[in-house]
């Protein structure tokens, strides 16, 4: 591997080995329900029709979607390249009983899934944007590809390249702005200088390529979210505006147009049964 993936990767893993006790408080507001509220939507479309269909949750943090799926009787992998999030996810388990028994803990970088099986799982997240924080978002999808069953489904999100403009605007960094546009890579904002890992955003159009070069086909893409709820909290604690907001989201939705005002992106591709 480059030095330079490497690098990237012990930055990240040390930011995220440092929160992950706290990871969970951090996304706990009603912006992150509604969010969390869609993403699920989208994924029991794409259940497998049996619960002997195996799963595979990469970047999976403190466990939020592969105990979701472990709960739903789905045998489940969990991946992620911290140790410490994957304690955080092991503990969790432990509380469900028997069902922990059908969970497996990997920690592993998902550019390079080598202890993963060819052609195993039915459905693959990488939800929490793990495409844009890993450092070959190209290798990471081959491995996907490679370890999807002819027919699986991933589900996937990544940073919206569009929607970081405006930071470089507010700045008034212009230079930093042409280099972000040429590359399409940004810094991960944190205090600690030695945790700012690299990241790659995409646009609609970037991120479909990467999963077609792979061999995938797209089924989906859309964005999270479309209205821009992060500024307006306040709206999601009435019931009533809440289910309005998620009609809403999923009318937009709709329009193959609307991802480009997204703060992030989501795709569902499929692996082709050749």
């Amino acid at each position: 591997m480059p030095r330079r993936h490497r690098d990237d990767s012990a930055a990240s893993r040390k930011y995220h080995n440092r929160v992950a006790k706290q990871y969970d408080q951090i996304y706990d507001d009603r912006y992150w329900e509604f969010h969390d509220e869609l993403t699920w939507r989208a994924i029991k479309l794409h259940l497998p029709k049996s619960t002997s269909g195996a799963v595979l949750d990469l970047g999976c943090g403190t466990g939020k979607w592969g105990l979701k799926l472990l709960k739903s009787g789905f045998p489940t992998t969990l991946v992620d390249h911290s140790p410490n999030m994957i304690d955080q996810a092991r503990a969790k388990a432990e509380t469900l009983g028997p069902r922990s028994k059908h969970a497996t803990f990997l920690v592993a970088d998902i550019i390079d899934l080598h202890d993963l099986p060819d052609n195993h799982f039915a459905l693959s997240l990488a939800m929490g944007d793990p495409l844009s924080i890993c450092s070959d978002p190209a290798s990471a999808v081959s491995e996907i590809f490679r370890t999807l069953k002819p027919d699986g489904i991933v589900i996937a999100t990544a940073d919206n390249k569009l929607a970081a403009l405006d930071h470089f605007l507010e700045r008034g960094d212009i230079d930093a702005l042409e280099t972000f546009l040429r590359t399409s890579r940004t810094n991960w904002l944190t205090d600690d200088s030695r945790e700012q890992f690299p990241l790659t955003m995409f646009t609609p159009h970037t991120l479909r390529r990467l999963f077609e070069k792979s061999g995938f086909q797209i089924l989906d893409l859309t964005g999270k979210t479309i209205l821009p709820l992060r500024k307006h909290k306040h709206l999601l604690e009435n019931p009533d505006t809440l289910q309005r907001l998620l009609q809403l989201e999923h009318d937009l939705a709709k329009d193959p147009t609307s991802p480009a005002r997204a703060s992030h992106l989501q795709i569902i591709a499929q692996k082709q049964n050749s």
